[in-house]
């Protein structure tokens, strides 16, 4: 029985970490399976959306799963073949052009933190707390730093890994490491009202967009304003664009072509 289930709702793909009694814990199986489904989505030019979760109310994901019996430990390295399965589901997700939601649906610790940042946004429900407790049994949260110094703030980000301590999903909002909170019990009605804010948008559109803010993100100001002009060219000739400017003259909605 796979660790990881696919559901479609709608224009939806969920991602669900189905390990409530591990508190959907990563390892390798969870890795590939997330990996996997993401390039699911990928393929399939009709979701416009990947949702992220973990099984339950109460945990989102627990990070690393760390116990004595866990098969495939994300800390373990193979010397001949060093690529550990959470760095590559890292790098999937960044190729990923299908914007990511992260919905929070309980705690998301170490780990779990983790994938919270690498989604391209997040609604918590209030009663979450997300935090990297790593110091506290003597490592700290390498793998997942790099996502997290894109999205927390640097002197918060220090204190969170150092004392070890959560945040609430409010305070993580105030930091804008989620976009919207709710109670858990109306989390999935805010879930939906947030997509439907963006999947009957372009569709080419979102994906070119995220493709050229990873790319910008990197870049030097004056490396990224020559992107920006150049690629702003290229997105004016798709036929998403052509379809928008005429629905726009006409005073109609788009028939996105998503080409």
């Amino acid at each position: 029985m796979s660790d990881v289930k696919c559901e479609r709702r709608g224009a939806a793909l969920w991602i669900i970490i189905d390990r409530e009694e591990r508190r959907n814990a990563l390892n390798e199986d969870v890795a590939h399976g997330i990996a996997d489904s993401i390039r699911l989505a990928q393929a399939d030019r009709s979701i416009r959306a990947v949702v992220l979760t973990g099984a339950g109310d109460r945990v989102f994901c627990a990070g690393g799963d760390v116990k004595p019996d866990a098969d495939g430990n994300p800390f373990d390295v193979d010397p001949a073949q060093p690529r550990n399965p959470i760095v590559e589901l890292f790098k999937e997700m960044e190729r990923c052009d299908v914007p990511i939601v992260a919905r929070v649906n309980g705690h998301a610790f170490g780990g779990g933190f983790g994938l919270v940042c690498a989604c391209d946004m997040a609604v918590a429900a209030e009663e979450a707390r997300l935090g990297t407790p790593e110091a506290r049994i003597g490592l700290f949260p390498m793998m997942i730093l790099p996502y997290m110094l894109r999205v927390v703030p640097r002197r918060a980000l220090l204190e969170m890994c150092v004392t070890g301590e959560p945040w609430t999903a409010d305070e993580a909002k105030a930091l804008g490491i989620v976009n919207h909170v709710a109670p858990v019990a109306e989390l999935d009605e805010k879930l939906d009202w947030f997509l439907e804010r963006f999947v009957h948008n372009s569709p080419t559109a979102v994906r070119l967009g995220k493709h050229a803010l990873h790319a910008v993100q990197d870049m030097t100001l004056p490396q990224s304003l020559d992107f920006a002009q150049s690629f702003l060219a290229q997105m004016a000739r798709t036929q998403d664009a052509r379809e928008g400017f005429r629905a726009f003259n006409e005073r109609r909605r788009p028939d996105w072509p998503a080409r």
